[in-house]
């Protein structure tokens, strides 16, 4: 027989149940976008200390090893995730790196600021080489199968002219992409003013739709897109602020994540993912003492 008492106990556990799925769902729903940081390690600051003029750049391997390079010093530094320096190289360069990524093998491509090389460096065999780079297009053809199997050159372009350019921005060429591969679907995606394009074609540019064109006030053809959940329509992308923005084009919603501390000295900071793209990486800090490498990530899957 079930006794009154037993009914009560048993309306208390339903209840309290149901209060810890409301309260659970009001959580998850409100760590949409949120990004956890996770501090790996810090760089002393004057491993690479010059009076002025910081410009990081950062890259990522497929076991999380970070390439770092400080634009004072022509050397790439390449640290685990512990903290501990793996590997160095020398840059055959004098001017600061422009970009620096690995491609889907491994291997380290760097270019140079004045887009008249692009280095590969293999961290098993340490070779360095020299490759050509005529357009824009070579970037990216070696980065990738995905790439280098899509004709590129269908896409629309920026069209640069340098005369309004500032420094920083200077391209040789009269032409850029700002592209991004998301290894998830093979499909490629691009940045453009107040918009993002799904190409959804595995070869070319062809037959784009309205539901391949993600509006939004914030995207310019400088936001560098980090990670793309494309089920979700969501994406995150950082601002000339250096925060980490997280943008869902079906709900609008829109959350800012503050990559850097409040105290760090002014320079030009860099973040990446790698071709697991489940993970942000970059500076979080930088001070006299360290410059600090951080890890972002969903707090819940959005």
């Amino acid at each position: 027989m079930i006794t009154l008492n037993a009914i009560a106990h048993l309306k208390t556990k339903q209840y309290s149940l149901f209060i810890l799925l409301v309260f659970t769902f009001i959580n998850t729903y409100s760590q949409e976008g949120t990004l956890s940081k996770n501090e790996l390690f810090s760089i002393p600051t004057e491993k690479v200390a010059v009076a002025s003029g910081y410009s990081f750049k950062i890259a990522a391997d497929s076991k999380e090893n970070i390439a770092f390079n400080a634009c004072s010093r022509q050397i790439v530094f390449i640290f685990d995730t512990k903290g501990n320096q793996i590997d160095s190289l020398k840059v055959p360069t004098d001017k600061c790196l422009r970009a620096m990524e690995y491609d889907e093998n491994d291997n380290l491509l760097i270019m140079d600021n004045d887009e008249t090389k692009i280095f590969r460096y293999n961290s098993q065999t340490k070779k360095l080489e020299t490759l050509v780079y005529n357009k824009p297009e070579d970037w990216y053809s070696l980065l990738n199968h995905y790439y280098k199997s899509f004709e590129i050159p269908t896409i629309p372009t920026f069209y640069s002219n340098n005369d309004y350019l500032q420094d920083f921005y200077f391209t040789r060429f009269n032409y850029s992409y700002n592209l991004y591969l998301n290894y998830k679907n093979g499909f490629i995606y691009q940045a453009h003013y107040n918009f993002i394009k799904k190409i959804n074609n595995h070869k070319s540019y062809a037959n784009l739709k309205r539901e391949n064109y993600w509006f939004s006030d914030n995207v310019t053809p400088k936001s560098k897109l980090l990670l793309i959940n494309d089920e979700q329509k969501s994406v995150v992308y950082y601002d000339r602020f250096y925060n980490l923005i997280y943008e869902n084009f079906i709900t609008n919603k829109l959350v800012v994540n503050a990559a850097l501390e409040t105290n760090s000295e002014p320079a030009r900071f860099d973040y990446c993912t790698n071709i697991k793209q489940d993970k942000i990486f970059g500076i979080s800090g930088f001070n006299k003492k360290n410059i600090i490498i951080s890890s972002w990530k969903f707090s819940e899957n959005p």
